[in-house]
């Protein structure tokens, strides 16, 4: 499990203080100009909405009226809807004067239509459609003025035919059925394509229908009037009508001039924007905001208009007010991070300084009295009196836990820590390899050579410890002149026979190697049992004194095998349970069975011969065969 340094800690939380205030102000910040920048745009809505109804109720006003004079003039017969003159002079004086207006025209009931109209390019054109048989093209007479200071000139006159139909168009049909005034919008005037919104009413002369009278406004007037609009750089309006078919826009996409939403190019982002924002809502009058990948949020609003169940939509991406305020942001995001970055380095310089480093040779020393490796504690003066205290005492510690370790077995309390294993009464079954060493003839030594005998014993004990440590062993106890030592326990050591054997050959070598410790002792200098097999390993003792060591009956033949090699005249002997662990037949030399007290059956028994024992093919000197010069040196074949 990963823990992280005190050092990282301060780093962590001095970073964290930091970055949580920036981050709160941050958001303090982003919360306020946020409800501003929808406040502004609220505000900006409403007055683009308020200035497009004002100007079309004007329009529409307008349109009323001039539609009511021209019905008012030919109603009382001051002028015949027939007098071409008149009839000419009458509408080019108010078109004229009207410069909102596209059309006034009248349509008569035989099919006919006589009408002026306005041009995009700011001319003015007489359009007269004639009559003719049904299905037949008719006559169509244009005649193009051009507006001068107090009076128009005369440009040509253009002569063709038409397919236009007045008493088929919607405006003509729905002004004969009804005697009010008639709203209708249509694509297709007299002149060809042009989407415009139509008034028409029915004009009776003394009680006989003469005709219906039409006066239009182009939808491109409309889309002019957003374009004079004062919207916000990239912000974009549209009008739609019910069906959600787009009427006029403030800025055409690529000049073009889209019938609905899903005919503007994928390049135009805001159109995009607002027509996510009309898909998804629908009332009529709504406010919200559309995610956009390329503008970021954007602002779209809708409110209706007072005319058909039109509605105005206005698309106005955040980052136009909101750049500045954004660029701010960033750039108190970077001073935050500058300033998160100088109090890093100040908190790693003081954490390092104050805490780090002492501490880190305090975990080092208390790592070094758990291995009780008490001769590498030292006291480290430290600039705080609670750290340098504890490195006192921890001095004082290694000092007392020195003198105590003479009387304690670390060879076993090591293994103990390094695994783990809890301090309390019990234990389990494993496979472990024992092996028992002592010195022959110790008490009639002792007897002899009294206390001098203690450097003898000694160096015993030093050459096995030092044999069973370089095997991996775990040296259990010693007994008199006599010590225990275990296998595969408490660690895993899966050719902890090999082990033994190799452990028990090293400290024959050893005590073979020295002078003898009385005369007539060097035959025989050490006498080892090893067996192998299933032990209780644990803790054995009670609650208050533990003892880690293995019991049972593989413990108690290893002893009594120390016996047997008295018994045979051999200074190791195996048990056949260790020669099946380590398969090592070629370098041992079986000795029988033996009979082992406490055992109901003779036990099978090896030892593992001396080189300098060993001749080519001849007898050892207890009269069993050898088996020739191939053998190998019993420590070296074992580590194969």
């Amino acid at each position: 499990m990963y823990r992280p340094k005190l050092a990282q800690v301060i780093i962590f939380i001095l970073m964290l203080a930091v970055l949580s205030t920036a981050a709160l102000i941050h958001l303090i910040w982003q919360r306020a100009a946020g409800e501003n920048i929808e406040a502004i745009v609220g505000s900006l809505d409403a007055q683009t909405a308020g200035s497009v109804r004002n100007d079309l109720s004007r329009t529409l006003a307008l349109v009323t009226s001039t539609t009511e004079v021209v019905r008012s003039i030919f109603f009382q017969g001051a002028i015949g809807a027939d007098d071409e003159v008149k009839r000419e002079f009458l509408f080019l004086s108010l078109l004229r004067e009207q410069p909102a207006i596209a059309w006034i025209g009248f349509g008569f009931p035989d099919g006919r239509f006589f009408g002026s109209h306005a041009t995009a390019d700011g001319r003015i054109e007489m359009v007269e459609i004639g009559a003719a048989e049904a299905g037949e093209l008719r006559p169509l007479r244009r005649d193009r003025y051009r507006p001068i200071p107090g009076d128009i000139f005369f440009e040509e006159r253009v002569k063709a035919e038409s397919a236009y139909v007045a008493l088929g168009a919607p405006w003509y049909r729905l002004g004969k059925e009804t005697g009010e005034p008639v709203w209708t919008v249509t694509n297709v005037l007299p002149n060809g394509f042009e989407p415009a919104m139509v008034l028409s009413k029915r004009v009776v002369t003394f009680g006989k229908f003469t005709g219906v009278v039409m006066v239009a406004v182009s939808l491109r007037r409309l889309s002019e009037a957003l374009q004079g609009l004062e919207l916000p750089v990239l912000g974009k309006a549209f009008v739609l009508d019910e069906r959600g078919q787009v009427l006029a826009t403030s800025q055409p996409s690529d000049g073009v001039m889209a019938a609905h939403f899903s005919d503007f190019p994928a390049s135009d982002t805001v159109a995009t924007a607002a027509a996510e924002a009309v898909a998804a809502n629908k009332a009529d009058v709504f406010r919200v905001v559309v995610p956009n990948a390329l503008l970021g949020p954007v602002f779209v609003s809708s409110s209706s208009l007072p005319f058909e169940n039109w509605r105005l939509v206005t698309a106005t991406p955040r980052s136009t007010f909101a750049s500045r305020i954004d660029e701010n942001i960033r750039r108190i995001a970077i001073v935050v991070l500058a300033m998160a970055a100088l109090a890093a380095a100040t908190a790693v310089a003081f954490a390092n300084f104050l805490f780090a480093r002492p501490l880190a040779r305090l975990a080092e020393q208390l790592s070094a009295v758990e291995r009780f490796s008490l001769e590498s504690v030292r006291h480290h003066p430290t600039f705080l009196a609670e750290l340098n205290g504890l490195s006192e005492a921890l001095k004082r510690m290694a000092v007392g836990l020195s003198a105590f370790a003479r009387y304690m077995p670390l060879d076993v309390v090591r293994p103990l820590v390094e695994g783990g294993i809890e301090p309390k009464p019990g234990g389990e079954l494993c496979e472990v390899t024992v092996m028992f060493a002592d010195l022959p003839g110790f008490t009639e030594l002792t007897e002899r050579l009294g206390p001098g005998v203690e450097p003898h014993l000694t160096r015993f004990l030093t050459i096995a410890v030092a044999a069973i440590h370089a095997e991996g062993g775990t040296v259990d106890k010693f007994i008199g002149d006599a010590v225990m030592a275990i296998w595969n326990a408490p660690g895993k050591q899966a050719d902890h026979a090999a082990r033994a054997c190799r452990a028990a050959v090293a400290i024959r070598t050893a005590m073979h190697d020295g002078p003898a410790i009385a005369a007539g002792e060097d035959a025989i200098r050490v006498r080892i049992g090893i067996n192998s097999g299933t032990a209780l390993i644990g803790n054995i003792g009670s609650a208050e004194r533990l003892s880690y060591t293995a019991i049972g009956d593989t413990v108690n033949l290893a002893s009594r095998l120390v016996n047997v090699a008295k018994e045979r005249g051999v200074e190791i002997v195996l048990s056949d349970a260790t020669m099946r662990e380590i398969e090592a037949g070629p370098v041992t030399r079986p000795l029988g069975l033996a009979a082992v007290r406490g055992k109901a059956k003779p036990v099978g028994v090896h030892t593992i011969d001396q080189l300098n024992a060993r001749s080519a093919g001849g007898s050892d000197g207890n009269g069993d065969y050898d088996g020739g010069d191939a053998r190998l040196h019993a420590a070296q074949a074992l580590r194969r």
